[in-house]
């Protein structure tokens, strides 16, 4: 194994959406600056866009965007970043536009128009479908691995990266290893972004890759997390993965018990089945919790002329529906049976509208940074990662313009350290990542855990998890530099699940995707979001970040939580 040193001006770690659109508008702004990206998986595979079906929320310019910001303070029960999501709808339509100039068609009406699907019940937000369903997003990575080629970015793939080095107070850089040969990586830079994407738990082949590790790098470097106790439960098909929902519901689909029982009319009597998908899912598991279950999903409400929006036509959703096809489950032929699925975290770095964290150097975008507390619309992540990854390469090159060129001194102890640890688990006999990630599954999806979160089953949770991480997680092995990787992934699996279980202990209310059972009324006591740093004893220090309302342009006047009868007002 080699020991290989880089230098670059601005490091972009993860090379999705966010990491992309960095790079792209940096060099806009500042062409004669060198630029590197590195990714954990093959160069130019996109990251999560390359398994999105490519739906775009977008504000049209006959449109108001006063009108979706009060959608969104809404949908989020008061925790909007309103600066940042006003900034984010602005920007919208032209990164529409570029992807559009670019190559990418979206779904058309016979009039040329648009189709536009409205989102969750919420009266101005709405998604605009890819023209090609299951190959939107392998289509919008092209376009940018093209543009990237044009303005000279450098781009690697295959090295996970597995801290950040400092110089005083300022990220100066980063280490990592090469997941196929294990060659150790130092690479110098004058800013670092961290376009990581999510952490998660492993549950699918569309998550199996956002584990974490780039929010546990830089919480090592003393950066500022919040809304960990947000996570994503999701509907899902029980055999199989599938990108289609969100389109789904508002079309006419709807989930049935058992009993044939279209369930959500009375759980939410306003929004009944055109719901965001964490509601429903506190729905289902209380469904099957009383003997209603197994859940299915119901098409026969739907326009058969409507499913051509959903059908796949090309990629990874056209393999997957043969084969399943074949096996005799047809998703737009049949009833299918359902299921809730803990996928994603939705806890990021506290950062600015320009992507700056609290850590000099370091700079967020995309969903690496956390923008909704635990909702989702659909189209809303191709939104934001595109533009958060647009503003993030604004503020990389207003930084730089702004500060001094630095002559960038590495400590060699330091790397000598991280280079040690990093390879100790190498050649060694002990238990496998696989092993212990099964372990911590099972820690974190009973439904008391993951949707109907209590007290006790959280303090449960959190006992076990920490037993695990003294007692499993030193001893995993690898035997290989790709077992590495998977060690690392699931060390960083291991981080994330600690923080959703502190978090959720410390919301003692339920409010958007959060949901405690032993208080399920909404209290504005907690009115504000949950930040997570390392106190002077590098143990984790939870504050309470309040939403300024008195700042903020629009008022909060009414919850979406307020749909639901598990969710008691304050």
């Amino acid at each position: 194994m080699e020991k290989k040193l880089l230098e670059t001006d601005v490091l972009i770690i993860g090379g999705g959406s966010a990491g992309m659109w960095t790079a792209n508008h940096f060099k806009d702004l500042q062409p004669d600056k060198e630029v590197l990206i590195v990714d954990k998986g093959p160069k130019d595979w996109g990251g999560l866009m390359t398994m999105a079906g490519g739906d775009f929320d977008v504000v049209m310019p006959d449109e108001n965007i006063a009108d979706w910001m009060e959608d969104f303070v809404y949908y989020f029960d008061g925790l909007c970043d309103q600066p940042l999501m006003e900034e984010i709808l602005k920007c919208s339509f032209d990164r529409m536009q570029d992807y559009q100039r670019n190559g990418c068609t979206f779904f058309k009406k016979e009039d040329g128009s648009l189709k536009s699907v409205p989102q969750r019940g919420l009266p101005h937000v709405k998604l605009y479908p890819a023209q090609l369903k299951g190959r939107g997003g392998e289509m919008m990575v092209r376009t940018l691995v093209e543009q990237l080629q044009q303005k000279n970015v450098t781009r690697l793939g295959r090295i996970l990266i597995t801290d950040l080095l400092k110089q005083k107070e300022r990220v100066v850089g980063a280490v990592g290893f090469d997941t196929l040969n294990g060659d150790f990586y130092v690479i110098k830079a004058q800013a670092v972004v961290a376009a990581t994407g999510v952490g998660g738990w492993k549950t699918s082949y569309g998550k199996n890759t956002p584990t974490g590790e780039g929010v546990e790098l830089a919480y090592k470097a003393g950066a500022r997390l919040k809304d960990f106790e947000f996570s994503r439960v999701w509907n899902m098909p029980k055999y199989f993965g599938w990108e289609g929902q969100t389109t789904l519901m508002p079309l006419g689909g709807r989930f049935v018990n058992a009993l044939g029982e279209p369930f959500m009319e009375k759980y939410s009597p306003i929004l009944k089945a055109n719901t965001d998908p964490h509601f429903t899912t506190i729905a289902m598991a209380m469904e099957i919790r009383a003997g209603r279950g197994p859940i299915y999903f119901d098409i026969s409400q739907i326009n058969p002329d409507n499913l051509v929006l959903l059908k796949p036509q090309n990629g990874w959703q056209l393999m997957n529906y043969e084969k399943l096809r074949d096996l005799g489950m047809d998703l737009f032929r049949d009833n299918t049976q359902w299921v809730p699925q803990m996928t994603i975290s939705y806890g990021g770095m506290d950062a600015g509208i320009h992507g700056e964290t609290n850590v000099p150097g370091l700079f967020a975008a995309g969903t690496a940074r956390s923008t909704e507390p635990g909702v989702y619309a659909g189209g809303f992540a191709l939104m934001t990662t595109s533009v958060t990854g647009y503003l993030a390469g604004e503020g990389v090159a207003r930084f730089l313009e702004e500060q001094p060129q630095l002559e960038i001194t590495l400590d060699e102890d330091e790397i000598s350290s991280l280079q040690k640890e990093i390879y100790a688990p190498l050649g060694k006999d002990g238990l496998s990542p696989k092993a212990v990630l099964t372990e911590i599954q099972q820690i974190m999806f009973p439904y008391n855990v993951s949707i109907l979160k209590t007290e006790t089953a959280l303090q449960d949770a959190l006992h076990r998890l920490k037993t695990l991480q003294l007692t499993k997680i030193p001893q995993m092995a690898a035997k290989d530099a790709h077992y590495l990787l998977k060690l690392r992934e699931v060390r960083a699996v291991a981080f994330v699940s600690e923080l959703y279980l502190r978090a959720s202990l410390e919301r003692k209310e339920s409010r958007a995707g959060h949901y405690r059972e032993d208080y399920p009324q909404r209290n504005d006591t907690y009115l504000g979001w949950l930040t997570i740093e390392q106190d002077a004893a590098q143990q984790m220090q939870f504050v309470w970040k309040p939403v300024p309302t008195a700042q903020y342009k629009y008022p909060i006047t009414r919850y979406y939580s307020d749909n639901f009868i598990f969710i008691k007002k304050d």
